[in-house]
Formats: C-alpha cells, sequence, structure tokens
C-alpha cells in the first residue's frame, strides 16, 4: 500500500513539475506577473519529489504518517497541475479589445498564486517539522536519529525568534558593540525571518545608526528568502 502510495505521489508530482517547468507556464507566468511565485512553486515541488524518492528507504513506526504526507504531496501538486492549466486557458483567451478584463485577471491569478504558494510551504514545512523524512536508509527510529541540517536550521530559527520575544522592549543593538580596547576586532551578525513581524526593521535602524558605523571600519547588509 505504501510502495502505491508513494508511486502515484511520484507521477503526480513529476506531471506538475513538468507542466510548472515547461515553455508554456514560463511564459504564462510572465504575461501575469507570476514568474517569482512560479519559480518558487516549481522550487519547493522539486524538493518534494526528492524527498518522495527517499521515502522508499524510510522503515518503521512512522510509514503511517509518511502516507499521509505523501497524500497532502499529491494532493497539493493537483492544485499546482490545475491552477497552472487554468492560467493557460485564461491568457489564450486574451485579445487586445479585453485589456481591461486582463487587470482583473492579473489580480485573480496574483491571488490564487499567493494562496497556492502558501499550500506548497506549508506542506513542504510539515515534513521538516515533523521529521518525516530524514534523507537517509536507516531504520533508526525518528526520535533516537541524529538531528539533519535542516532540523538545525529549524530549531535556529525558533530559538532565534524566542530570543526576540523577550528582548522586544530593547529599540536598537548597540548594546552589542564592546569599545574596550583600542585594538579591539570585532564581527556582529544579526539576523531576522519573515515570520518575526518588526525585527527586520529593528536592525535595518541599527545598520544604518551613525555611531554603530563609527565602531565598525565596514558593515554590509544582505537578504535571503527561503529561511
Amino acid at each position: 500500500m505504501e510502495a502505491t502510495a508513494l508511486s502515484i505521489g511520484k507521477s503526480v508530482l513529476s506531471g506538475a513539475l513538468g507542466l510548472a517547468k515547461s515553455a508554456v507556464a514560463e511564459e504564462v507566468a510572465l504575461q501575469l506577473g507570476v514568474q517569482r511565485d512560479k519559480a518558487f512553486v516549481t522550487d519547493e515541488l522539486e524538493m518534494m519529489q526528492s524527498f518522495l524518492m527517499v521515502a522508499h528507504d524510510e522503515q518503521g513506526e512512522h510509514n503511517k504518517v509518511v502516507r499521509t504526507w505523501v497524500k497532502q504531496v499529491r494532493d497539493v501538486a493537483y492544485d499546482v497541475e490545475d491552477s497552472l492549466q487554468d492560467f493557460v486557458v485564461r491568457v489564450d483567451k486574451l485579445s487586445w479589445w479585453r485589456i481591461p478584463c486582463m487587470l482583473l485577471d492579473r489580480r485573480h491569478v496574483a491571488k490564487q498564486m499567493k494562496e497556492l504558494r502558501t499550500k506548497v510551504v506549508d506542506v513542504s514545512q510539515r515534513n521538516l517539522r515533523y521529521g518525516l523524512i530524514k534523507g537517509s536508509s536507516s531504520t533508526q527510529p525518528a526520535a533516537d536519529a541524529a538531528p539533519t541540517a535542516a532540523d538545525a536550521a529549524m530549531f535556529g530559527v525558533d530559538e532565534a525568534r524566542q530570543a526576540a520575544k523577550q528582548h522586544q522592549s530593547r529599540s536598537d543593538l548597540a548594546w552589542l558593540i564592546s569599545t574596550e580596547g583600542d585594538d579591539q576586532i570585532g564581527v556582529i551578525g544579526v539576523w531576522g525571518t519573515s515570520g518575526s513581524v518588526g525585527h527586520s526593521s529593528i536592525i535595518s535602524e541599527a545598520y544604518e545608526n551613525p555611531n554603530i558605523k563609527l565602531s565598525f571600519p565596514c558593515v554590509d547588509m544582505s537578504t535571503r528568502r527561503g529561511i
């Protein structure tokens, strides 16, 4: 039964990925202005596909839970495929005299793509949250298995959020800087997540603080999505 569920899941996912990577989908996403969301969804589906390939080697008490996750992957793959096909139909019906309608279509598609992106993220994160698939053929139970890099990353995010909640009253990061000693060399790295409302603003404010800049010969800020 498990092998059948995995096979169906991989088959449906492969179909959705094939459509998402097609030239038609690329052109449709470009015309409707949803290239970034489409690319994000495609990347997430590729990760799910890799997890499903590993799932064949998973053994033990978590098989039933894995099957439930595989069903959710299959359902979201169906949603992606249906949505992309709907987008193609919308673009095919467009013509020069339907330009006002195209604006409404773009809004509808943008909203639909955001909802689709949220579904994909939710399903993808469940695998990490519950440690369903470890990426190894080991039969060691999940509770006793060594934490994966993804587990460690998620733990780091949770720890950072908890620490930030405990220090919400702080409006800047100047207290991190120690100026004792003329020859002291120091590097400070701070980061926020998309789920931590306001933290990125605090970091940006500290970055622009002239007093902080005076304490460092070099400062830099970069952003990265997907964490």
